[in-house]
């Protein structure tokens, strides 16, 4: 599919849309609670139907309301399939890996598209450390697992990411004995603690020092319970960065005390001279008379790049953001990708020592690009084209349907003009 945005102001009142980490981990909790739970506002996107298909085939029950899921879990030990599919999602196959490996028979996870090229091997070391076994295609996935998992002494390099120790965390707590993970240099701990806080929400007891060190007991049980989904703040990063450039939009259904990475998006604008406040209820950006360049450091929030990208391009002087090494293992290279999309309009993007990525702003020219498969690259281009001096065409622009499949017609919503084709 194709759509071209057009040049155009934002403006109006919208619901953010709802978080797909927040909603995948409830799904989870769900599976692994022994009685109906209910997840209120859930998120519909493709990476969230995965998730829900491999709890199925885990053994919950879902019967899916008007902007509910309710989910009668507690039956994992009898799955109706010993293959699981995770779709394109990363965070769902590195949750569910540690969750299948509790079983006493050999579950085989696989994906397709750009998540067969994310790493997976990790998991050998770490389920062996736990008492189960794992094997990866060459550190990628299909990934095959096999417990249960008795727990132990864990240690595992954060760096690697947030995703492997969640997966852990959900796990751990129903193996046969206790458990303590031991985490050097770890990222996106903003996750971890979207990770915690739905595990207390459950019923789950854990400790941790300063996140370096998690003491897990076993043989707990996940207490049923009704979680209510928060809006995404990774999505709605795109639609402020939007009104930010040229418009101005009020945004409700985001907590503006949530542990998601990308709450962040506010101290950004903050930095760019963008107006932004809340009144209870909405979150209201504006775009100010001119946009101020930037230093940022995103190495804990990652997908901000895309949408600080785009508002880099209209900034007066040149924006630093940092932490470009967590870009490389994504749906694209989305370092390689946000250099290529904004030369391609004009703007001048470069990495520098690896880390950071530097672009100096200036007015986007519009042209063609691809958005390389990647849902963050197709949305950050719609919103780079909002006071381009030409429409911008996205080539694959249906990535979108990974976690934000009403992102053009919220857009539409907003008064973007956009035209799309197959």
């Amino acid at each position: 599919m194709q759509t071209r945005v057009y040049p155009s102001v934002m403006e109006g009142k919208v619901k953010a849309p709802a978080s797909k980490s927040h909603t995948q981990r409830g799904l989870l909790a769900g599976l692994l609670s022994r009685g109906k739970s209910d997840l209120v506002h859930p998120g519909l996107s493709e990476d969230e139907h995965h998730m829900l298909g491999m709890i199925k085939n885990l053994g919950a029950q879902v019967t899916q309301a008007a902007d509910r899921w309710f989910i009668q879990g507690g039956k994992m030990l009898v799955p109706a399939s010993q293959k699981l599919n995770a779709g394109e999602s990363g965070l769902g196959m590195r949750l569910i890996t540690p969750v299948a490996a509790l079983l006493d028979q050999t579950i085989a996870i696989t994906g397709r598209g750009s998540l067969k090229n994310r790493p997976m091997g990790a998991f050998e070391n770490l389920l062996k450390q736990a008492g189960g076994w794992c094997q990866t295609q060459n550190g990628y996935p299909p990934v095959w697992v096999k417990g249960p998992l008795t727990g132990g002494a864990i240690e595992m390099n954060g760096a690697l990411g947030s995703q492997f120790l969640s997966g852990l965390l959900f796990a751990l707590p129903l193996a046969s004995g206790n458990s303590t993970i031991t985490v050097d240099q770890l990222k996106s701990i903003p996750y971890i603690d979207m990770t915690l806080h739905v595990l207390q929400h459950f019923g789950i007891k854990f400790h941790h020092r300063d996140y370096k060190s998690f003491e897990i007991p076993g043989r707990q049980s996940y207490r049923p319970t009704t979680l209510h989904i928060e809006g995404d703040w990774s999505n709605a990063a795109f639609l402020m960065a939007g009104a930010a450039i040229n418009g101005h939009i009020q945004l409700w259904g985001l907590h503006p005390q949530s542990p998601q990475a990308d709450r962040r998006i506010l101290e950004a604008l903050d930095k760019a001279g963008v107006p932004c406040s809340f009144d209870g209820q909405y979150f209201s950006v504006q775009s100010p008379a001119s946009l101020q360049a930037f230093d940022f450091d995103a190495t804990h929030c990652p997908d901000l790049f895309p949408p600080l990208a785009a508002l880099a391009a209209y900034a007066d002087g040149v924006s630093s953001i940092r932490g470009v090494h967590r870009l490389r293992h994504k749906e694209s290279n989305r370092a390689v990708a946000l250099v290529k999309i904004l030369s391609e309009n004009g703007i001048q993007a470069t990495c520098e020592q690896g880390d950071v990525l530097k672009i100096a702003g200036g007015t986007p020219q519009g042209s063609t690009v691809n958005s390389h498969g990647d849902h963050r690259m197709a949305m950050a281009s719609a919103i780079l084209a909002l006071k381009a001096q030409k429409p911008i065409l996205i080539q694959q622009s249906q990535a979108v349907k990974k976690s934000c499949p009403d992102f053009f017609q919220t857009l539409n919503q907003l008064n973007i003009k956009t035209n799309q084709r197959q």
